[in-house]
């Protein structure tokens, strides 16, 4: 049973976003509501009053004498005008905005989405019987537990390039030169130095863990562990739980996970590494100390895991 205190050191954001938006209701980082209320009270009188008179009067004469007429008009008009009007307007307007922000975060969604895996019946409790039984197949989504170790292919290298850097690739040359190679100090520096810089791209590495007899690989970026203060390596043959998505699997003869898969020319460099052998065996034989270079290759009894978390 995994243990609720379990402390996270490692979690995959970008991944757990991508799996809760297709999972869950949809992933939603923020949610805005916004409320508004308009107000508006209007209120008019109107009042008028008009008053006209009008009083028109013609008297007309009209005498004759002779040839002469005279004609004689009289009016008279009155006009009376008054008006009068009166008007109330008043208005009030009140608008009221509310706006409510939910912010879910990483460890929210991470928890949600481990408890629908969980009750669907999705996420497979897995151990070292079924890596040993090849019970486990590419896209499983699982969680199992095991002991994470010190080899890394990435330590091997950045240790030799320490190394013949310290000593000097002239004086490592001089005193390995009786060696039968067609290659020295000075080429394989050149060399492990373009290779750490392919390998470290993107700050992605392999982490190895071991789970009984069997082998897991560890896809991780260095990112993802908890505000960037923890090493990988900071916790090395401590047990922890890894939940995480089968990506690879040796369950055939031929299935192989090589260490140097990032480099694109796996096979081209564990040859490079085949031919840098004797000159490591002159340096033990001159009482100079060489890092321990892990298995370039797993054949058997691995499988290769992208995790979204890791708890320790």
């Amino acid at each position: 049973m995994s243990n609720p205190f379990g402390i996270l050191v490692y979690l995959d954001e970008i991944l757990v976003r991508n799996l809760s938006s297709l999972v869950l209701t949809g992933f939603i980082e923020t949610i805005t509501r916004t409320q508004a209320f308009d107000r508006t009270l209007s209120a008019g009188f109107h009042e008028g009053d008009r008053i006209e008179n009008s009083n028109q009067g013609s008297v007309t004469r009209i005498e004759r004498k002779g040839f002469k007429d005279k004609n004689e008009l009289d009016a008279n008009n009155n006009f009376e005008h008054h008006q009068i009007e009166k008007e109330i307007d008043a208005r009030q307007c009140v608008r009221e905005e509310r706006q409510v922000k939910t912010t879910y975060t990483t460890f929210v969604l991470n928890g949600s989405l481990i408890n629908y895996f969980n009750e669907n019946k999705q996420l497979q409790h897995k151990n070292e019987r079924d890596i040993e039984n090849n019970n486990i197949y590419p896209g499983d989504l699982i969680e199992i537990e095991g002991t994470i170790t010190n080899k890394s292919i990435m330590s091997y290298i950045e240790t030799l390039i320490n190394l013949i850097t310290i000593f000097g690739a002239e004086y490592l040359d001089d005193l390995t030169k009786e060696c039968n190679v067609k290659i020295n100090f000075s080429m394989c520096l050149k060399m492990l130095t373009y290779m750490k810089s392919i390998l470290e791209n993107n700050n992605t590495t392999d982490l190895i863990m071991k789970c009984g007899s069997g082998t897991i690989i560890l896809n991780v970026n260095k990112d993802n562990f908890m505000n960037n203060k923890f090493n990988i390596f900071d916790n090395i043959n401590c047990p922890c739980r890894v939940i995480g998505k089968v990506i690879k699997t040796c369950t055939e003869e031929h299935d192989s996970i090589s260490l140097l898969r990032k480099t694109g020319q796996e096979q081209f460099y564990e040859k490079f590494f085949e031919q840098f052998t004797p000159l490591i065996e002159c340096l033990e034989k001159n009482d100079i100390f060489v890092p321990e270079c892990p298995d370039l290759r797993i054949n058997e009894c691995a499988i290769q895991i992208m995790p979204l978390n890791i708890y320790m």
